[in-house]
């Protein structure tokens, strides 16, 4: 298909114009409230649980993914979602990649093009955990649920300022490894 981008999720796969992305956004995907639901029609960004205000951000100079403060109009913050909340990839069209774990407990999450990981397409796919009850869900690895994407810094409760990995839930600090999708235009 000329000028098509194909982005596989398991089973099935989805054609993206490469001028205008056609939209499959996630349905069940925690927001930061009700009135803030994605549309079909909307990017997300992901906010940090614990660190109100910092968003997984995708790296524009190399290929890993970093906590940045919230700004609306950085395109490397913005996420496409496809899939369902128990199975997802989460795309950024400024990298033109979707979002990865590595492997392993405290394992890197990385942008890389589409079904390259080393686990395969599992690696690539995500789910949400259940909401806790200060409002966020973790994000956690398809391949590996007990592996969250980590907000916190490694030597201290701030959000981190280096790339972001993963942790296990059972390693404490539970709140860092939660997150809220939030709609933007």
């Amino acid at each position: 298909m000329t000028g098509t981008k194909r982005i596989s999720l398991g089973r099935r796969s989805l054609g993206l114009a490469a001028a205008g992305l056609a939209t499959v956004l996630l349905t069940g995907l925690p927001v930061a409230s009700a009135s803030a639901a994605p549309r079909a029609s909307s990017a997300v960004m992901i906010e940090s649980g614990a660190f109100h205000g910092f968003v997984l951000c995708a790296s524009a100079n190399d290929e890993s993914v970093w906590l940045k403060a919230i700004n609306t109009s950085d395109p490397y913050c913005k996420w496409k979602v496809f899939g369902s909340s128990s199975e997802f990839t989460l795309y950024n069209a400024a990298k033109d990649q979707v979002m990865a774990y590595t492997g392993g407990n405290q394992g890197a999450v990385v942008m890389e093009d589409e079904e390259t990981s080393p686990l395969g397409a599992n690696g690539e796919l995500w789910s949400w955990g259940g909401q806790e009850d200060w409002g966020a869900s973790a994000l956690q690895s398809f391949w590996d649920s007990g592996q969250n994407v980590d907000a916190m810094a490694t030597d201290g409760d701030y959000a981190r300022q280096d790339a972001v990995h993963t942790r296990g839930w059972r390693h404490g600090h539970q709140r860092e490894l939660t997150w809220n999708a939030i709609t933007v235009g």
